[in-house]
């Protein structure tokens, strides 16, 4: 959101004590940098304020704020605005949130998901335990 405080980095200090505060505090799971760490090999922190790693699920309804069909509108210029904005040198695009994602999916169901050679091991170890047909 910006580097320094003149260009707005207060807001994305915000933004994410915002989401610590709903999936983590709200919860009671673990927030700040006591959070459990994802990789196996990196120690738990000593403090452990909360219990695991917490998540927030939100709904708002847009229709209660304004008409769902100008939201719409709206938001469809909105992401029309970056779509067409310049980019930096090297770069071909500007991505919105869920870019990255829908692409990737349609590379996943044109190519399928590519696996671990230990993971196809364990997974066929399992189907024979469990007598189930293994598809290659």
């Amino acid at each position: 959101m910006g580097g320094d405080r003149d260009h707005g980095s207060h807001k994305g200090y915000a933004l994410g004590a915002m989401v610590d505060i709903f999936s983590a505090l709200l919860s009671g799971a673990n927030y700040a940098p006591w959070v459990p760490p994802f990789p196996a090999y990196v120690p738990m922190p000593a403090k452990q304020p909360g219990k695991g790693i917490g998540h927030f699920f939100g709904a708002m309804r847009v229709d209660a704020f304004r008409p769902a069909a100008e939201f719409k509108r709206d938001m469809d210029d909105w992401i029309n605005g970056f779509r067409t904005a310049a980019t930096l040198p090297g770069h071909d695009r500007v991505l919105v949130p869920g870019d990255p994602e829908r692409e990737m999916e349609q590379e996943r169901k044109k190519s399928g998901i590519p696996l671990l050679p230990a993971v196809v091991e364990d997974l066929k170890q399992l189907a024979d335990k469990l007598g189930v047909s293994w598809i290659s």
